[in-house]
């Protein structure tokens, strides 16, 4: 099953000490990135409402396998989607 959040969840993000995303914390918990599967860009919308955002698909030492990004725009990073 997957969880959805169209619009993202708003997660906080930690960097290790070479500004490498390492950890995110979503609704009071820490997850620990242990692996990323899947980085990529997404830059449209530039002609109405631009949409400019860095995805990661990664698993974390809780055992989730999610998709996250990070709004290019806002610098603010959002948990998408869940996968069970």
């Amino acid at each position: 099953m997957i969880h959805l959040w169209p619009d993202g969840e708003l997660i906080e993000v930690l960097y290790d000490d070479a500004e490498l995303f390492s950890a995110f914390t979503w609704r009071g918990r820490r997850h620990a990135v242990r692996g990323i599967a899947r980085h990529w860009q997404v830059d449209e919308g530039w002609w109405r409402q631009r949409i400019w955002r860095e995805y990661y698909k990664l698993y974390t030492d809780t055992g989730l396998l999610a998709i996250v990004y990070r709004d290019l725009l806002s610098g603010q990073w959002y948990l998408q989607s869940l996968y069970d």
